[in-house]
Order: C-alpha cells, then structure tokens, then sequence
C-alpha cells in the first residue's frame, strides 16, 4: 500500500462502522447502499485487506479494520472539532463519548459524571448492556463505560478502576412505607419487591442477603433498567432496592427509604482502553477513583 489512502472511502468505512450496516450509513449519508458497497471496495483494493465480515444480516470488523478504526476515530473526530472551531468564536467543546450500563441508577451516574461537566466538554451518553459497550469500547467508540462490574480480566485489553461504593437502600412510596415500614429488615418478608434481573451484580448480592436473613420476599417484578424499576416504585407496586450515593438523591415526595440493608453496598466502575493520551475527562475520573481508595483505606 504505497499509495496514499482515499479519505473519502476511508469516511464511508468510518459511517459503516459507526452505524453498524451498509443501509444504515447509507441513510445517514444519502447515498445508495451500492455507491457505499464499491466505495468500501475500493478501499479495501487500495489496502489489501478486507474489512468487513459478513454474520448473519450483521457486519463485523475483521482485525484488519479493528486496527484501522482508532485512526479513522481520530482524523474524522478531529474534523468535527475543527469544524466547530471554525464555525465559532469560542473553544469548541470535545465530546466526550460514555456507555452507561442500563442497571446503573441514572442518579448515581450522573453524580459520578458530575465533575466532567465543564466549558470545554460535551457529554455524549449511551446506554445498554455491559457486554454491549464493551465491544463499543473495545472499537474506540466510547471513551469509557461506567458499570457495575469490572470488565472480565484480561477482556479486549479493558481496564477498570472503582469509582464509588454506595450504601443499598430499600424505598418505596409513601403507601407501602406506611404498610411496611415498621421492624425493618423483618418487614420485607413477604413484601411485594421490585429487583434486578438475575445478571445484575446487586441482585447476586441480595439473594445472598435475603438467604443469610431468612427473608422471602414476594417478587413481583424484575428490571434490566434501573430506571424503569424506579418507575415502578415510585406507581407503588412494590418496594425496590437503591443503591444511593446520598439521601438528598432521593425525591422524598415520592419515595421514602424504609433503612439500609446492613453491609451491602454497590460498587460503580468506569473502564476504558489505556491510550497514550487520555480524555482529560476520563483522568478526572481516574482521579476521583484514586480518592476512592484512598478514603476506602482510611475506613
């Protein structure tokens, strides 16, 4: 590959990528899915190696675009940036991608995400399932995941770091509060209860719990969404577990806590892929990760 490499196709593979098929970039770039097709194999030509696979009606990158995709993410980024620069008279802010695990409290992501907000950053928040913005990080198309659990070891050369550690409570509204809240923890024996899906981290935690209590509570939901739990604790169909970094957090018209669950906590990780130079959003994070363990070693 001696000739220098068309931006233009290299842009399109970039979409591709971004959008996760032919037909999706094609409508975001208004261009017909075949005109993408030949473009992508020219580029490919002009490489020597093919950067798609075809998996079902899905593409993959092959490793050859996995190792073409961070520099694509970075010229094309850059462009965005210049483009802002140059369309304002003031610093552009640079975006700073996120995954937000959907069994990650919003509350608690954003108190998390707190500090990152600044003149000179944008955030850009996506949300799903742990394995799935994995895979985005692991493509550099987020700068971090915040999560309830470390990335598996050694997992697409993830690392992770403990960003907080926050007490688990059990709310509910105010008409199950007054039903049930009296001779806590006894009290939820029975009780109609709200919990996360059995993949969840804190649902591992409460079984255990529950067990070691002798407590059977009577499961009238289960949540991927953190969010949509809330939601249903809040219409009063059963009390739900909360992990909450502080009480303020909790909208008191709404909900009321009946305690805390006596040495439960929820752990809340950012993960990232090391580069040579990070996100200063990202070493923000990392910063407050160093003062979590620093306070965790003072306890």
């Amino acid at each position: 590959m001696h000739d220098l490499i068309n931006y233009r196709h290299l842009y399109y593979f970039w979409v591709v990528s971004q959008e996760g098929s032919i037909s999706a970039a094609a409508r975001k770039l208004e261009m017909t899915p075949q005109t993408i097709s030949s473009q992508l194999a020219r580029l490919e030509a002009q490489m020597g190696k093919s950067l798609f696979t075809q998996v079902g009606r899905q593409l993959e990158l092959t490793e050859a675009a996995r190792s073409v995709l961070p520099f694509a993410d970075q010229i094309f980024m850059l462009g965005e940036q210049m483009q802002q620069a140059l369309s304002s008279d003031s610093t552009p802010r640079q975006r700073f991608n996120i995954g937000v695990a959907d069994a990650l409290p919003k509350t608690v992501a954003q108190q998390l995400l707190a500090k990152t907000h600044n003149d000179h950053t944008r955030l850009c928040c996506t949300e799903g399932s742990p394995d799935e913005l994995m895979a985005k990080l692991a493509l550099h198309q987020l700068d971090v995941v915040l999560a309830d659990r470390p990335a598996a070891h050694g997992a697409l050369r993830l690392e992770s770091q403990r960003l907080a550690q926050c007490p688990v409570m059990i709310l509910a509204s105010p008409a199950l509060a007054a039903r049930y809240g009296e001779n806590f923890p006894a009290c939820l024996n029975g009780a109609p209860m709200l919990l996360p899906t059995r993949d969840s981290t804190l649902r591992i935690q409460l079984d255990i719990w529950f067990s070691a209590q002798q407590i059977v509570p009577d499961i009238v939901g289960e949540f991927a969404d953190s969010a949509l739990m809330q939601a249903f604790g809040i219409a009063g169909i059963g009390l739900y577990p909360a992990p909450v970094i502080t009480p303020e957090t909790i909208p008191s018209e709404q909900l009321q806590s009946l305690g805390h669950l006596d040495g439960q906590y929820a752990d809340y990780y950012v993960i990232y892929a090391p580069k040579k130079i990070n996100h200063p959003a990202l070493d923000q994070l990392l910063h407050q990760c160093a003062q979590e363990q620093q306070h965790s070693a003072m306890l």
